[in-house]
C-alpha cells in the first residue's frame, strides 16, 4: 500500500474540522478518525486516505474540479517548501532544482521514482514512474505543485503542460514545463 507524509494531509484535515459535520457526512467512515486524531506530519499515512480527502473538500470548498486539485498542489508546495522543507528551496538553481525535486518527492511519498530534467535556461520536464497514482486528480495536483516549486525558485511566468498520463493507459506520467 502506497503512503503519503502526514505533511500532504494536515492542511486539509484542518480544513474538514472547520466544517467538521459536513465533512463528517461527507467522508466514508474509514476516514472520519482524521477528524479527530492528531496528524503528525513526520508519519505516513495511507496515500488512498489522502485521496479521499481531496476528494471529499470538493463537496466543502467553493472551488471543485481541476481548479481545486491545482489549488491543491500550490498549497502544499507553498507550505512544504516554506515550512519542514525550506532548506530544499534555500541557493535553489536551476541546474540543482532535479536534485532537490526528487529527495523531496521521496521525502513525502514512499512509492514512485520522479525524475526532473532542465532543458535549457528556461524550460524543463518531469517524469514520474511506479508511483501508485491513486487518481487522475492527484496528476493535476503533481503538476501544479511541480510548476509553483519552479516559481518559489524565482522562474517567472511558469506554464505546465500534461504529456503522458498513466490513468490514459501510458506507463508513466510526464510533465513539461517552461517559463519566460
Amino acid at each position: 500500500m502506497a503512503r503519503s507524509k502526514g505533511t500532504n494531509l494536515v492542511d486539509m484535515v484542518k480544513l474538514m474540522r472547520q466544517q467538521r459535520e459536513k465533512a463528517k457526512a461527507l467522508l466514508p467512515e474509514s476516514l472520519q478518525p482524521y477528524l479527530d486524531q492528531r496528524i503528525s506530519v513526520s508519519s505516513w499515512y495511507p496515500e488512498q486516505d489522502m485521496y479521499g480527502l481531496m476528494r471529499a473538500l470538493e463537496s466543502l470548498l467553493p472551488v471543485s474540479g481541476e481548479a481545486l486539485y491545482r489549488e491543491i498542489g500550490i498549497l502544499n508546495a507553498r507550505n512544504h517548501l516554506s515550512g519542514s522543507y525550506r532548506h530544499l528551496l534555500s541557493e535553489l538553481r536551476l541546474k540543482t532544482l532535479p536534485i532537490r525535486a526528487e529527495a523531496l518527492w521521496k521525502s513525502l511519498h514512499d512509492t514512485g521514482e520522479l525524475r526532473v530534467e532542465v532543458e535549457g535556461e528556461c524550460a524543463g520536464r518531469a517524469v514520474l514512474r511506479g508511483y501508485e497514482n491513486p487518481g487522475p486528480e492527484m496528476c493535476l495536483v503533481i503538476e501544479s505543485y511541480l510548476a509553483e516549486v519552479l516559481r518559489m525558485a524565482g522562474l517567472e511566468g511558469v506554464q505546465s503542460t500534461s504529456g503522458l498520463c498513466v490513468h490514459r493507459g501510458d506507463p508513466e506520467c510526464i510533465w513539461h514545463f517552461h517559463a519566460e
